[in-house]
């Protein structure tokens, strides 16, 4: 990835700067602090070898081209490499502002906005020692070909120690026009310039801004020597190369002098996750040689040198959008002759002549994806290199979108034919299928029922399908039921557990031979809702307390709001405590704001569809008075507490009006 002095890239530096003390000591309290900061970028206490061991050369320097030349000596155990990198324009001002701001903290000078030859000369001596750890994106492998995998040991080859080699020009301008003698950290003959120059951009004052030449670029050079160890006998090896993430670059293996050597196969392998291994969804498979699915974005070149050897270029290309999805590529080569040629065949995976394919409506359909159709043939050379021509015939076409899949317009029965042709123009056999929508499905019905009737038809030529369908609203359907279908019928679908709302039809149609089709349907069914069911149990007074209990459910499973109302009027919240255990209620009606006389209790449940149920009672208001005593004068009893004369009721707005109802009880018997 080229991130360039990013979090991945510059920890593992600013920690070997730390560790070597190519800087001056700190205090402890500066370098926890600086420890901290690693710590957000993965850094910490590991060694540079286990913070170097996981990034590339792309990790660390962002370029926008760079040439790769990787010189295999004679023995095969080793490799001379070169290479230079262009960093041009606004890429160069974001590397310089990095490595300014990464180096805040670690130098005096550090993140002041200015960059000097001596911190480029720091960080580019610890570059080198860092890159002698990282990953070289090669592998090298004899023996039979493969593609990765468990069990392969393909990635195995590293860079030899000390022997790093990484030089720069113009990190640092000399002839800068906004250049310096530095202010900050440095010594002798340091010289330091803006890390973004002004808006003239002249990064070189020798230079007449007139050429249009990119003054303020960067060029880096490295130098290394890469161990090999997967290599005793070069009559047949793979050349690995994890190509994720990489761009505008060139690589040019020169391999050494062999009689016959050829390159049998090359192969672009999509889809091997690159990203952090806690991310890994382990579903991707090393495909088998010649089933690789690639998409086209890398390239390569082979040409015969004097002496005898063979220069394997290699241009990758890959979508960096399709990160953590990774390209690896894969090269054969061989001294063996070249096999006789023959005519690409079908494979046993591949559907059998007079197949017929269901898909679930009329339009567009995807009839094959790159992967099914590169595992429906063979060929010597790989099924990837093969060029399979479908065409179609009838009611509808036949396209073929961007990513290599297969696309049929199906109205009404469409024939398929498809073939393939290899490098030399030799076809495999032609098969034709049918393509076509089997069945039709309805219902007469849109309010929906248990077993509800579903009608389906056989479209012409599609009898003896299996069908299966189930009714849902989301994930899957808890019910199914399979049925052959010869001539229209209408199958009663049973469900469980749906709420009021929307349902779905689920259906699977598959034929004898495998190939099937699932669609879901709307077909306007919906689920009506039903009300709630209500009952009081019992109606109780206590002092003033109005004691409501009973029993409550719903049959579509919806929660239920109660709400209570006493003589046509909505209680007030406050007066009204409510709980609920299970399918059990019990409400609390604080009764003293009524008047004297009946109360018409209402309790009305509603349910999240807003269907209501109510039920009534009558309790008489005069009920409560005869719960509470009266002294032998006909007034409340004055209670006891510790002689204070408090009573032992809720509260003095109750007490106030409790005497106030006992006095005209009395003035009424006064009056009889």
């Amino acid at each position: 990835m080229n991130r360039g002095f990013s979090g991945v890239g510059l920890v593992p530096i600013i920690s070997f700067l730390i560790l070597s003390s190519l800087i001056s000591p700190m205090e402890n309290g500066q370098l926890e602090g600086d420890e901290s900061r690693m710590e957000q970028f993965g850094g910490g206490s590991g060694s540079i070898e286990e913070r170097c061991g996981s990034i590339t050369f792309e990790d660390m320097f962002a370029y926008n081209n760079a040439i790769f030349n990787i010189e295999i000596e004679d023995g095969w155990d080793k490799a001379e490499v070169s290479a230079v990198a262009w960093i041009n324009l606004t890429l160069a001002d974001d590397i310089r502002h990095d490595l300014d701001a990464f180096l805040e903290g670690l130098v005096p000078s550090g993140g002041d906005g200015w960059l000097s030859n001596d911190e480029v000369g720091i960080v580019i001596m610890a570059a080198a020692d860092c890159l002698e750890y990282s990953i070289t994106r090669i592998g090298i492998r004899d023996g039979f070909p493969h593609r990765g995998g468990t069990g392969v040991d393909w990635k195995n080859t590293t860079w030899e120690g000390n022997g790093m080699q990484v030089s720069h020009f113009n990190g640092v301008p000399p002839s800068h026009s906004q250049g310096r003698e530095c202010e900050g950290f440095g010594q002798g003959d340091c010289y330091e310039v803006p890390v973004i120059p002004d808006v003239e951009r002249d990064c070189d004052t020798t230079i007449d801004q007139s050429e249009g030449l990119d003054e303020c670029r960067i060029m880096l050079w490295l130098n290394a020597s890469m161990e090999i160890g997967g290599i005793s006998d070069p009559n047949n090896f793979t050349i690995g190369f994890n190509a994720s993430n990489m761009s505008n670059a060139e690589l040019h293996f020169t391999l050494p002098p062999m009689p016959d050597l050829r390159l049998d196969l090359w192969e672009e392998c999509e889809g091997r996750h690159v990203g952090p291994e806690e991310d890994d969804p382990g579903s991707y498979e090393s495909p088998g040689r010649g089933a690789c699915v690639g998409d086209g974005s890398s390239t390569y070149d082979l040409r015969a040198d004097e002496n005898g050897s063979l220069t394997y270029s290699l241009f990758p290309s890959t979508n960096r959008a399709a990160w953590p999805i990774g390209e690896d590529i894969f090269a054969d080569f061989t001294t063996y002759p070249l096999d006789i040629d023959n005519p690409p065949v079908w494979t046993d995976l591949a559907p059998e002549n007079g197949s017929m394919f269901p898909v679930p409506k009329l339009g567009e359909s995807r009839f094959a994806t790159p992967k099914e159709l590169s595992s429906w043939f063979y060929d010597e050379l790989g099924s990837s290199l093969l060029d399979v021509d479908c065409e179609a015939e009838g009611s509808g076409g036949i396209s073929e979108s961007i990513d290599g899949s297969i696309w049929v317009q199906v109205q009404g029965q469409v024939e398929v034919s498809c073939l393939s042709f290899d490098a030399a123009g030799q076809a495999s056999d032609s098969r034709t299928w049918l393509v076509g929508v089997p069945i039709s499905v309805s219902t007469t019905e849109d309010s929906l029922m248990q077993g509800h009737p579903i009608t389906i038809t056989p479209n012409l030529g599609w009898s003896g399908v299996t069908v299966e369908m189930g009714l849902f609203q989301e994930g899957v359907p808890s019910e199914i039921v399979t049925n052959t279908v010869d001539q229209e019928m209408v199958i009663d679908v049973p469900f469980a557990n749906l709420m009021p709302g929307s349902v779905l039809l689920w259906v699977n149609v598959y034929m004898g031979n495998g190939y099937k089709m699932e669609a879901v349907y709307d077909l306007g069914i919906s689920k009506e809702s039903l009300p709630p069911v209500i009952s009081i149990s019992s109606v109780q007074w206590d002092g003033a307390l109005l004691n409501i209990d009973g029993q409550l459910s719903d049959p579509d499973g919806e929660s239920v709001t109660l709400e209570v109302a006493v003589n046509g009027m909505v209680a007030d919240p406050a007066t009204v405590t409510h709980t609920a255990t299970g399918n059990s209620w019990e409400i609390l009606l604080d009764a003293y704001e009524y008047d004297y006389g009946n109360l018409t209790i209402e309790i009305k449940g509603c349910d999240e569809s807003q269907k209501c149920q109510s039920v009534l009672r009558e309790v008489e208001y005069v009920e409560w008075m005869d719960s509470v005593p009266l002294d032998i004068e006909g007034t409340l009893p004055i209670g006891s507490n510790d002689g204070e004369g408090l009573l032992p009721a809720t509260g003095a707005l109750f007490s106030i009006l409790a005497i106030f109802l006992a006095l005209s009880q009395i003035r009424r018997e006064g009056e009889s």
